[in-house]
């Protein structure tokens, strides 16, 4: 189960106001777009003997095993992820007049 990392107060705090189920839709690309924004960060601050082992924990599927290795290889994890967050929701802040206008 994929972490959510921007929720709906966040879209609160920005001030989007848009329907339930669109919030829902823009909850769900956001945080898949977070992920991936974290692991590329993660990867550039890999050596390639480091990153090849993530990527074969990764293709066997064991997402606990992923996060045991990744909370046990990068160092600076949790600010990767508060650091893309806090980019992202910057992006989206400058949007936001577009995004509830075209409700």
């Amino acid at each position: 189960m994929q972490q959510q990392f921007i929720t709906a107060q966040h879209l609160q705090q920005l001030g989007i106001t848009i329907a339930e189920n669109d919030a829902v839709s823009l909850l769900e690309h956001l945080n898949n777009q977070l992920q991936e924004r974290i692991g590329a960060s993660i990867a550039e601050s890999l050596d390639d003997e480091k990153l090849q082992q993530l990527l074969d924990l990764q293709d066997a599927g064991d997402d606990e095993a992923v996060g045991t290795w990744l909370d046990a290889n990068v160092e600076d994890l949790q600010q990767i992820a508060e650091d893309e967050r806090d980019i992202l929701l910057g992006e989206l802040a400058e949007n936001t007049d577009s995004i509830n206008t075209s409700k």
